[in-house]
């Protein structure tokens, strides 16, 4: 497997892992303040999302539509009912930390994409993710 398709099935599951833990983060909120924010974010990692896999299946790469073990683990065990428990402030902050990690993949797929105009869409996606990730930051 080349690095540009590793780095790709990377970003791939680490989008199924941010929309997962808003999702989570939706059906812990009910109809708190922060649902418009997150289900936002839900719409927007789904886009996200089909972009991406339609672009990896058009390559003939195959992805697998689970998102990783690590994130589920973190998800259903410890930090986000710890920060939705401490308020509005910790889930956004949750949030911009999960997102983070989005932001990294997304580093990672550009630079292995190496500017090729079929990955553009990656530098738009990833800019959108860094404008969530400061909002969420500045909420908190």
């Amino acid at each position: 497997m080349s690095d540009k398709d590793k780095a790709l099935q990377t970003l791939h599951t680490r989008l199924i892992d941010s929309r997962d833990g808003y999702r989570q983060a939706r059906e812990q909120l009910g109809d708190d303040d922060l649902g418009h924010f997150v289900d936002r974010c839900i719409a927007e990692r789904e886009g996200f999302h089909q972009t991406l896999h339609e672009a990896l299946s058009a390559e003939g790469v195959t992805v697998d539509e689970d998102g990783s073990t690590a994130a589920a683990l973190h998800r259903g065990v410890f930090k986000l009912r710890d920060a939705i428990s401490s308020g509005p402030g910790g889930t956004y902050a949750e949030c911009a930390r999960g997102d983070g990690y989005l932001k990294s993949a997304y580093d990672d797929a550009i630079e292995a994409t190496d500017g090729a105009p079929r990955w553009q869409f990656l530098v738009e996606q990833r800019a959108k993710v860094d404008a969530t990730i400061k909002e969420a930051e500045a909420l908190a």
